[in-house]
């Protein structure tokens, strides 16, 4: 209800702009920069994003705990904070960047309940952080780089509203009295600005772009980070209300309106999930409605246990779709700290192919998807495992996870890759359904976007982490090998739904 109500505020923002916003259109006049061609903010189209897989990581370094004397201003039309010269970003640029200050942009006017800057799907986040840096390997200063192509660097993160308080802002929050009206300043000591950002910094868009204020050079190399920040409903409010304007107003709406993309392509570090996450719209809604008298309608579901005769047996999906798929019947609750997770398949040159979803209270507690990259969601967290793919036929893939750790390694046909990081202390829940074949989160959790098609087999589940030797063994044919004891291919019985045929075929690789 509350992202309906965003939805419907942004559209009463659209039809009565406040003064801010008319100012907006005469920029221009004064800046000729801010009616060019690569302007921000914009508004991030998933459908229309190109994935990147080059596109490598940020490394933040000097992010963490500081102590020193920080700078923070209201300056009139937002809150700002000057960061020490050791803050960088030292990987993923081809040069080095340094941090000069960060500062925010939200939204109230008239009990509007967003104000973030940039907008995915036509969707405004409740407010926007900007963490600004320079390029310091080319230019001398901030003032120096500012208005050269590839002068700045800005990280961007989304804010929503949560139920509880973000502890990380309760000092930056309250601090915000203590500068009610615009020019007053004060220093603060201690700074985390890593605390302050999302877990996941891993999937981010990336586009070049301008400055939101005059006189909007175009300089920008923007960062826009898909996980968002969460803040309570008491905190976002504090932001939307303690700060003054220089006319002694309520700073309220302090954002640039999405500008046109033109001729620029947005790029993304991930292959971007449509819907999730998002607010469903009337004809989506009603799509999904028809997708599910559809599979209640044509619904075919065949059970099948003790497959031990049937050997190999193979798991056929002839096409995407969303009746297609196989339920697996667990004979105990899954309860995983650490796991393995072995299958062999075939599978043609397409993206986004879902072997096994798990889904509790999360849409993805746990997720493999293989196709063109190889992915996998614990915890509603996502990484993506370094691969290259070799051929359109048989190929082993196995998985191991440790809580402990939250190392994360995937093997391909015996060899495996660089270990990832995911969810470390985590513990998988009880609690959900297994499935082969499709993701079963979205709305009322319907979707043949990333639905599997080709062949699968030999698919088996641990609740510990397997030896190397193990694992090799898994490619091979020989009967003797060890299965798994939370999905035993062959033993644990199956459903079968909607046209996934069973057959029989020699897999060695």
């Amino acid at each position: 209800l509350r992202k309906l109500t965003m939805v419907l505020l942004n559209k009463k923002q659209q039809k009565k702009p406040h003064k801010g916003e008319l100012d907006q259109k005469h920029w221009a006049e004064k800046f000729p920069e801010c009616g060019g061609d690569q302007q921000s903010p914009i508004d991030i189209q998933r459908r229309k994003v190109r994935y990147n897989p080059r596109l490598l990581q940020l490394k933040l370094t000097g992010y963490e705990d500081m102590r020193g004397s920080f700078r923070m201003t209201n300056n009139g039309h937002s809150v700002e904070i000057q960061l020490p010269q050791t803050m960088k970003i030292t990987k993923g640029f081809p040069d080095h960047y340094t941090a000069v200050q960060m500062h925010l942009h939200w939204g109230g006017w008239d009990l509007e309940a967003s104000g973030s800057e940039h907008t995915v799907d036509g969707i405004r986040y409740m407010a926007e952080l900007h963490v600004v840096h320079y390029n310091s390997d080319k230019y001398s200063s901030f003032h120096e780089a500012k208005d050269k192509q590839d002068g700045l660097a800005v990280l961007a993160f989304f804010y929503e509203d949560g139920h509880f308080e973000n502890t990380y802002y309760s000092d930056f929050i309250a601090n915000l009295a203590n500068i009610k009206y615009a020019g007053q300043a004060m220093n603060i000591t201690n700074l985390n600005v890593r605390s302050m950002l999302p877990d996941n910094l891993s999937h981010f868009f990336r586009y070049q772009g301008s400055l939101t204020t005059p006189p909007c050079h175009e300089s920008i190399l923007w960062t826009v980070f898909d996980t968002p920040i969460t803040l309570s409903h008491n905190q976002i409010r504090k932001l939307e209300s303690t700060l003054m304007d220089h006319e002694n107003k309520t700073l309220w709406n302090d954002y640039r309106m999405a500008q046109p993309l033109n001729d620029r392509v947005v790029e993304s570090s991930f292959l971007p999930r449509l819907g999730k996450g998002g607010i469903c719209r009337q004809e989506e809604i009603e799509a999904k409605l028809k997708r599910i008298e559809s599979l209640i309608v044509s619904l075919d579901k065949k059970t099948v246990s003790g497959l031990q005769h049937i050997s190999p047996l193979v798991l056929y999906f002839p096409k995407k779709n969303v009746e297609s798929y196989a339920m697996v019947v667990l004979s105990h609750p899954m309860n995983l700290q650490f796991f393995t997770a072995c299958m062999n398949v075939r599978i043609p040159p397409v993206q986004d192919l879902t072997v096994l979803s798990y889904p509790t209270a999360r849409d993805n507690e746990l997720m493999i998807t293989l196709g063109t990259e190889v992915g996998l969601w614990i915890g509603d967290e996502f990484v993506n495992l370094p691969f290259e793919r070799q051929s359109n036929d048989w190929t082993n893939y196995c998985f191991t996870w440790s809580s402990h750790t939250g190392g994360v390694e995937l093997w391909v046909n015996g060899l495996v890759g660089k270990e990832r990081y995911i969810r470390a202390g985590y513990t998988i829940p009880a609690g959900g359904n297994l499935i082969l074949g499709k993701d079963q989160d979205g709305l009322l959790g319907i979707s043949d976007s990333d639905a599997f098609v080709g062949h699968m087999t030999d698919v088996n589940v641990w609740d510990y982490v397997l030896t190397a030797a193990e694992i090799k063994e898994q490619m091979l044919c020989d009967s003797g090998k060890v299965k798994g004891n939370v999905l035993s291919w062959g033993i644990t019985p199956l459903s079968l739904y909607g046209g996934v045929q069973l057959q029989t075929e020699q897999v060695c690789l």
